[in-house]
């Protein structure tokens, strides 16, 4: 039996939302990309740099300006399958990339079907890829689709977690979804510091299936059909992943150890839930074009602002910028705040927590979310400090945000 629950039910209601909040600026003018897939900041280095990732001419690009002019250089270039959802997909910077070098990257051959991800490290100007490289993972695959390729740290626990589609056509042919025993449509979580026996990496002892007979140890989550696009909270540690519906339904899943997803039998909230399989925290049918969800990033800016802790998130073909935020264990209902000048390919952010977005086009600029609400948070915020002295104390008193503290609690 497959059950139907009416999309109004759920937690998106974009009708009748009246109004955009934020608007799409061009964060770099005269820079374009083809087809971005990712945005984010170098860490490490001096001078302010940005990272992207073409998807289908495999370029690791680096923006930075030189001479007042924002340039481009290329960090690494890596000959990939153009084909539909294949090419270079995903990259992850060690948390100690400024010392040891090595980041990571998700990416797909070209004439073969595999989903490999592979380390590697840059020379000491950490902006130049040195040549050093190793395989982690090699997955075989029989179709060009569902590959997802989004790979990142842990901001908690300094592991590697790796999105994984359920290997492609449609309605997971091979089972994926369910088999524990192979690594398609799965969230992984590994060390990348260790090798266990036969393998480049190691299994961290505290994942929900590590040691347990015909169940791969590497996984963390399971049940996605294609989890493309994904992001933690880098305050709370929450993972939001957008996990790409099959015929009528997108949705927008909270991962949590061990947590079975429901692909397949179940697509978003609908079909035979066994009872184990937890329901997405947002979901929305195919209609008003929508087709493919574009997984977003959480707003972590100005702590002040109206959006502080709001994930923001979208889907390709319907165009619409949403949000939505968690509030304890719940989750406030989503609002439509703007539209995408064309089809949205992924979401990034820097190291002020401002949010880029970039679209499905062979010469995408880099959008800036825009909006008085969505800057870096005012010096006006940071503490302020102000040191006195009242005789009746052996010592000084400072005061800070508006109250006043003992410098020593020792009285005459």
């Amino acid at each position: 039996m497959r059950l139907s629950v009416p999309f109004f039910s759920l937690v998106l209601a974009v009708a009748g939302i009246a109004g955009a909040q934020v608007n799409f600026k061009d964060a770099f003018p005269g820079q374009v990309f083809k087809r971005p897939v990712y945005f984010g900041e170098l860490p490490g280095v001096a001078t302010q740099t940005f990272v992207i990732l073409e998807q289908h001419i495999g370029h690791v690009t680096l923006l930075a300006k030189k001479d007042g002019k924002w340039d481009t250089t290329a960090l690494y270039t890596v000959a990939v399958n153009p084909a539909n959802e294949q090419g270079l997909l995903g990259i992850a910077f060690h948390p100690d990339f400024k010392n040891n070098h090595k980041y990571y990257i998700s990416w797909d051959p070209p004439g073969t079907m595999y989903n490999i991800v592979e380390e590697r490290e840059t020379d000491a100007t950490l902006m130049k890829d040195a040549g050093k490289s190793r395989i982690l993972i090699k997955q075989s695959d029989k179709y060009d689709n569902h590959n997802g390729g989004t790979i990142a740290f842990g901001p908690k626990d300094g592991y590697l977690y790796i999105g994984l589609g359920d290997g492609g056509n449609q309605y997971d042919p091979d089972g994926n979804g369910q088999n524990k025993n192979v690594l398609l449509a799965k969230m992984l979580r590994i060390d990348v510091n260790k090798k266990d026996a036969g393998l480049e990496y190691g299994i961290p002892s505290d994942n929900p299936f590590a040691g347990q007979a015909n169940t791969r140890g590497e996984i963390w989550a399971y049940g996605f059909r294609n989890p493309w696009k994904w992001s933690f909270d880098p305050v709370t540690g929450d993972q939001y992943v957008g996990d790409v519906g099959q015929d009528a339904v997108e949705e927008v899943d909270i991962v949590t150890k061990g947590g079975n997803y429901g692909w397949d039998p179940m697509e978003g909230p609908n079909g035979d839930n066994n009872g184990s399989m937890i329901l997405p925290i947002n979901s929305w049918g195919h209609n008003g074009g929508n087709n493919c969800v574009i997984g977003g990033v959480v707003y972590r800016g100005n702590p002040a602002s109206k959006y502080y802790g709001t994930y923001f998130f979208s889907d390709n073909n319907g165009k619409a910028l949403w949000n939505l935020k968690k509030n304890g264990t719940a989750v406030v209902p989503s609002t439509k705040v703007g539209t995408f000048p064309d089809k949205p390919t992924t979401f990034g952010t820097d190291s002020q927590g401002l949010v880029y977005a970039a679209i499905y086009s062979e010469a995408s600029p880099i959008y800036l979310l825009d909006s008085p609400d969505l800057g870096p948070a005012p010096t006006a915020l940071a503490p302020r400090y102000h040191v006195s002295y009242r005789p009746e104390w052996k010592g000084l008193r400072f005061r800070m945000d508006g109250r006043e503290y003992p410098a020593a609690r020792v009285r005459p």
